[in-house]
């Protein structure tokens, strides 16, 4: 008898260990990672805040779904990352859409010279341009777009004086990260040339260029300080990243699962967008203890320099029929609401 009991109980603990075993790989299969890539390194405050909301929708899925930000280019490079996301190579990726306007040319409308009148403005206007966007992701790209953010305007850090006016940009040579900001630079008179980010304290101190496109933030990482002490705002493109998913993966996940995506990556989005403005003028007193003066671009002035560029984006706008008219409205609207003002 004593054998049976004993026996018994060996087969219930049995039992239970195959069904916990059972349960436990269910749930296992049955989670499912996402993988945003990312080109922005590892600890950019983009990456963070974008993984503190993912982080709310893995708890809000009970853990069901785990999407994950792999920063530094961990699994695309850049170049590929749109079509690797559109096949499903990847789920999903935060990217700066205007990178792949050689392919989609509407991408680049969202960045044209002097669109927004500042930074509050590009921010403002981000919500309305995803609607555009992620029209155009799902038509062609197989993807479609969370949530588009505003990370920054172009402004100028200068060596060798400020730079009040047109006249000041004629000769100088300045080092721009992409061809807008340095096809901008040479339509206000200076000599914009792409150079590489890394080298820019060296190009600066060495004198190979004059000035350099910068924000803030990047002035104060990489020290450009040290080697510039002129920091010209006027605002004069703006800037977006998208969050993106394959559309494939997201038609196949339950409708309360789509909403809670939504819901967290709108958010985010727009708190990022706010979190720019506001990071801007943060940094304005730490920029000038650092010995770098400020001189914020008069309206009149600015003006000027807009009429140089602008008929350029308006005849841009203007090629791209109706998505074109939609994104000037949006940044009408955003305009009329945030005037540009010296600060």
């Amino acid at each position: 008898m004593r054998i049976n009991k004993v026996n018994k109980i060996n087969t219930v603990i049995s039992l239970m260990l195959i069904s916990v075993f059972f349960i436990t790989s269910v749930s296992a299969a049955k989670k499912k990672l996402i993988r945003i890539t990312a080109p922005v390194p590892a600890g950019d405050d983009i990456a963070v805040w974008c993984q503190e909301a993912m982080d709310r929708f893995n708890a809000r899925t009970n853990g069901v779904y785990k999407m994950q930000v792999f920063p530094g280019g961990q699994l695309a490079g850049l170049a590929e990352s749109l079509d690797l996301i559109r096949t499903g190579a990847v789920e999903g990726g935060i990217v700066p859409l205007a990178a792949f306007s050689g392919s989609v040319p509407e991408f680049s409308l969202a960045e044209l010279p002097f669109l927004y009148n500042n930074g509050e403005a590009n921010a403002y206007a981000e919500t309305g341009i995803n609607e555009v966007y992620t029209k155009i992701l799902e038509e062609r790209c197989n993807q479609k777009s969370l949530g588009c953010m505003y990370v920054g305007t172009l402004n100028i850090l200068s060596t060798k004086k400020p730079i009040k006016t047109l006249e000041d940009l004629k000769g100088l040579i300045i080092g721009c990260d992409n061809p807008p900001s340095a096809g901008l630079m040479k339509t206000l008179g200076g000599s914009g040339i792409i150079v590489d980010f890394s080298e820019d304290f060296s190009n600066l101190q060495k004198g190979v260029i004059d000035s350099k496109t910068s924000a803030p933030q990047y002035l104060l990482i990489a020290k450009l300080y040290e080697v510039s002490r002129y920091y010209t705002i006027f605002h004069g493109l703006g800037s977006l990243y998208a969050i993106t998913i394959n559309l494939d993966t997201y038609n196949k996940m339950p409708d309360d699962v789509k909403k809670i995506l939504n819901e967290e990556m709108s958010a985010v989005a727009k708190s990022i967008s706010l979190k720019y403005v506001k990071k801007f003028y943060d940094l304005i007193p730490v920029v000038k203890s650092k010995g770098v003066k400020y001189y914020y671009l008069p309206k009149a002035e600015r003006d000027r320099w807009k009429a140089l560029a602008y008929k350029g984006t308006l005849a841009e706008l203007a090629k791209y029929g109706d998505v074109g008219k939609k994104i000037r409205q949006i940044a009408d609207e955003a305009n009329a609401k945030f005037p540009y003002a010296e600060k």
